[in-house]
């Protein structure tokens, strides 16, 4: 039609240069030419229902057939922070009698609609990131309002399966954390069948932190996420406000309130199976790092949770826990934990214990005391680990970050080959393999002890340099003088060399040992701590040039369950290859255990640059693995924070790093997530459009 009327336009301009013979011929031309033109408009059919846009294939919606609609409005942002463009992307989603849709309407000024609204809406279809659209929408407000449809009630493994997208339904579940975003506010729930996010308009004097551990019943649009090859990846849920959520069971509005629950009881059998709501237990803290790891014990168990609230606890002192029982690795444990300090707790006597005994897994989690010879040692910048052998089994001892003042005092107060006594907590780590395979019983594979502070390593007895040898061969110079002199020089030489060796040997062992992971051969998190506190100390001296990436392997669980652990393990071999190769020389990768993976990029100036190394990351893993004459696809989420916008040290950069990590998961995962001091200027995840 445009080219139409263009040449219209030309004859027109050339009516002098013509007879009027040869206009009116030139006119009946184009008239004829824009007949066929409109004639092939019309043959797109108009939709005019949203089952009609949902039956279209792709390829069809792509050809922009027109459409007219009418409807109610089910949900409408006008926000949506964080969207690509410069005003936002609106949010609007209208149902008629067949269905649900989402209406893409760019910046075209729009009536004051809300949810329950009549519309009138023409546009053009369009393929959307996952299902289909109606784009380039002119939308029109009709008198009155309408009630939303019923909504189906639907399960989370329904709704992953793309088959209510942009559908009016509702779920039940608890909720875990309400985060508030800028205008928004975020909803973790967690189902029997998994967790998934909920996202709706924050209301001014709403009181979300009463909605935490409350058993609801939310009504909104299943809201696929997806990556650009428009694969389902997860889904969340969008509602208009709180009308639309019914608390059917109220969490306790003081969770120090409810009853103390037994350590040793958690994951037991009890015939109404185990609880997804908060629970409230109490215990003597056996470990304390604050921001990072707080271990307790009562008359029934241990138990490990790592928490970033940064309370100054110490060993012996009565602490009250409420979080959400999970299990991490087969162990059980607590998330989303809030902690109470309450006066002093039963005195606490080390168990003594032998270093076979603790693969029972009787001891984990307990404090206990263990003796072994010291046979190496890892400082870095304040962090330190001892390597023990007990003369079956060597075991790590940790420390915690800014334990040891220096390298050389940790060199002056142990000297390897001293014999040693180690206090602590043992934190053990599950036999997978074995657990799948055989009768169902956990047993320990590896296991180390959490120091409390340097104090807790106790020299029991110095190493000997009078030996056997030694005394012989002074014997051997005695008997015979001259002979014994020759001799002895010649054994001492090769003692040495021999020494020399096998020393030079073990050290490298051990020292390999302590800065790599065993399967992965990459870095352990001493090292990345130690890189990572380094760079931050020349980025404070220069331009700040450096970001941190906490990378977790998306249903790895999964993955052991189907498939083995076997294979698992070669998943985790494979894509510490691919991470490897991802980066420069000058960056480092390590394991931060699990499969949680960690990398630090330095040189990385602008966001555009962090994104790309993310989107790199990602596409790169992303490609089929070939596992045990498999194909397997494995995917990643990843939490990103640079320096000094996280965080200026190790330690806030770290937990910046897993709170954006846990955005990328709460999401819907394969995505990253930058993390922003200011929640408002948070970055788009640019691996995922927020909206169709």
């Amino acid at each position: 039609m445009r080219s139409y009327l263009k040449a219209m336009a030309w004859s027109f301009r050339r009516r002098k240069r013509c007879g009027a013979s040869a206009l009116l011929a030139a006119a009946c031309l184009l008239l004829i030419n824009g007949a066929a033109a409109l004639g092939q408009i019309r043959q797109l059919p108009l939709i005019a229902t949203a089952r009609q846009a949902h039956s279209l294939a792709p390829s069809e919606t792509a050809k922009a057939y027109p459409a007219h609609l009418r409807g109610v409005v089910i949900y409408y942002d006008p926000y949506q922070e964080g969207s690509r463009s410069a005003a936002g992307q609106r949010a609007l989603f209208m149902a008629d009698k067949t269905g649900s849709l989402f209406l893409r309407t760019g910046n075209v000024p729009l009536p004051p609609i809300h949810t329950g609204s009549i519309i009138d809406v023409r546009g053009v279809t369009d393929p959307g990131g996952f299902a289909p659209i109606i784009t380039d929408c002119t939308v029109r407000l009709l008198p009155g309002t309408r009630p939303v449809p019923k909504p189906r009630i639907e399960s989370l493994p329904r709704l992953v399966t793309g088959a209510e997208d942009g559908q009016w339904v509702a779920i039940e579940g608890i909720v875990h954390a309400v985060d508030l975003e800028g205008k928004h506010a975020i909803f973790t729930i967690a189902t029997s069948d998994g967790v998934f996010s909920a996202t709706t308009i924050r209301e001014d004097g709403a009181d979300y932190r009463d909605l935490v551990d409350a058993k609801i019943l939310v009504q909104g649009v299943a809201c696929p996420l997806y990556d650009n090859k428009r694969r389902m990846l997860g889904v969340r849920l969008l509602f208009p406000g709180l009308k639309w959520l019914k608390v059917e069971e109220r969490g306790s509005a003081n969770p120090f309130a409810l009853p103390i629950e037994p350590l040793g009881r958690m994951f037991q059998f009890s015939p109404g199976g185990t609880s997804l709501h908060r629970i409230h237990a109490r215990g003597t803290v056996t470990l304390s790092w604050p921001g990072q790891t707080v271990c307790i014990t009562d008359a029934s168990e241990g138990l490990c949770l790592q928490t970033s609230d940064r309370i100054a606890l110490h060993v012996g002192q009565l602490v009250d826990v409420a979080g959400f029982p999970a299990l991490e690795d087969y162990q059980p444990t607590l998330i989303d934990a809030t902690l109470r300090p309450m006066g002093n707790g039963d005195v606490l006597i080390p168990t003594p214990s032998r270093a076979e005994s603790a693969f029972t897994g009787d001891y984990d989690g307990e404090l206990v005391r263990m003796r072994g010879k010291l046979i190496g040692r890892n400082w870095s910048q304040g962090s330190s680990t001892l390597l023990i052998d007990s003369g079956t089994t060597v075991f790590p001892a940790v420390l915690p970050p800014g334990s040891i003042r220096s390298e050389e005092e940790l060199a002056s107060e142990w000297t390897d080959g001293s014999t040693v006594a180690v206090t602590g907590v043992l934190a053990g780590k599950v036999n997978q393999h074995d657990l799948q395979r055989r009768e169902g019983i956990s047993t320990l594979e590896s296991f180390q002890i959490l120091l409390q502070s340097p104090q807790n390593v106790a020299i029991v007895a110095a190493p000997s340099w009078w030996n056997g040898q030694h005394a012989l061969t002074v014997l051997g110079s005695v008997v015979v003088i001259t002979l014994g002199i020759l001799v002895w020089a010649q054994v001492l030489r090769h003692q040495v060399h021999r020494q020399t060796a096998v020393i030079r040997s073990n050290e490298q062992k051990f020292r390999h040992m302590a800065r790599h992971d065993a399967l992965t051969g990459l870095y352990i998190r001493t090292v990345l701590l130690e890189r990572l506190d380094a760079e931050i100390e020349k980025a404070s001296l220069n331009t700040p040039s450096l970001a941190l990436f906490m990378i977790d392997v998306d249903g790895f669980k999964q993955i052991n369950d189907t498939i083995g652990h076997a294979a698992g393990d070669e998943v985790l071999t494979a894509l510490s290859r691919r991470l490897q190769g991802s980066v420069r020389e000058t960056d480092t990768v390590a394991r931060m255990g699990g499969d949680e993976f960690a990398a630090l990029f330095l040189e990385v100036r602008e966001v555009e640059e962090i994104e790309a190394i993310a989107a790199q990351l990602l596409t790169a893993i992303s490609a089929p693995f070939a596992i045990l004459g498999n194909e397997l696809s494995v995917s990643v989420s990843i939490g990103i924070t640079a320096f000094p916008e996280g965080g200026k040290d190790s330690t806030s950069l770290l937990r910046s790093a897993d709170v954006a990590l846990y955005r990328a998961k709460a999401r819907g995962r394969n995505r990253y997530h930058v993390y922003r001091s200011d929640p408002s200027q948070a970055l788009p995840i640019k691996s995922v459009t927020l909206m169709a």
